[in-house]
């Protein structure tokens, strides 16, 4: 969630995919978590393409909007294709997985608790495994959403640790969401409209 102005240590990396792919690599060595390359490459372009607030959260008329688990889950069941829910389902996994990681247990009450998290995304991601088709690059991600399905917990553990080395804008964001969602205050709204983020409805404490 940074922009190449930003003067952070990863951004001077020039290349985010290879400073997120060798962190990943290293943290999983050191965690003792034999994941595939193939995971390892995915989980290099999530971090990569979620660098970008307009990536974690989603595009509506009213702007960017950091939607509940819950409600990317009631798309996947309103789904008109096996197709089409498997894209909400993929991005319900991705989301689960990256937001769990960036806050390992500090999650809003929005967002309810860690184990909420792993149990939907290893879920979406189980389901991913089931459903793929014959072509070989589905059989190859097939694989991947397995693993990643199959020890959700631990690939939360493995961003968790190289998030809190490399994403302080991003964590800084979703706290500032979820500072609004809970206090509803004006001055926290102003701040996230001037970031771009969709903050016209108060916030309602649970």
């Amino acid at each position: 969630m940074t922009s190449p102005s930003d003067a952070h240590g990863l951004i001077r990396e020039g290349n985010l995919q290879a400073f997120f792919h060798q962190s990943l690599t290293r943290t999983a060595r050191a965690q003792r978590l034999g994941a595939q390359d193939a995971t390892l490459h995915y989980l290099t372009h999530l971090l990569a393409d979620y660098a970008h607030a307009e990536r974690v959260f989603d595009h509506t008329a009213d702007g960017l909007r950091l939607r509940p688990l819950a409600a990317l889950y009631g798309d996947a069941l309103q789904a008109g294709s096996v197709q089409e829910r498997r894209l909400w389902l993929r991005r319900l996994g991705d989301l689960a997985l990256f937001v769990a990681g960036l806050f390992s247990g500090r999650l809003s009450r929005r967002w309810s608790d860690l184990d909420y998290c792993i149990a939907m995304g290893g879920n979406a991601y189980g389901y991913l495994h089931q459903t793929a088709d014959r072509s070989a690059r589905d059989r190859a991600l097939a694989e991947v959403f397995g693993e990643l399905a199959g020890d959700f917990a631990r690939f939360v553990e493995l961003l968790a640790a190289v998030t809190d080395r490399t994403d302080t804008a991003g964590r800084d964001l979703l706290q500032l969401y979820q500072r609004w969602q809970a206090t509803g205050s004006p001055v926290l709204a102003r701040r996230l409209r001037r970031l771009g983020v969709a903050v016209d409805t108060p916030a309602v404490a649970h």
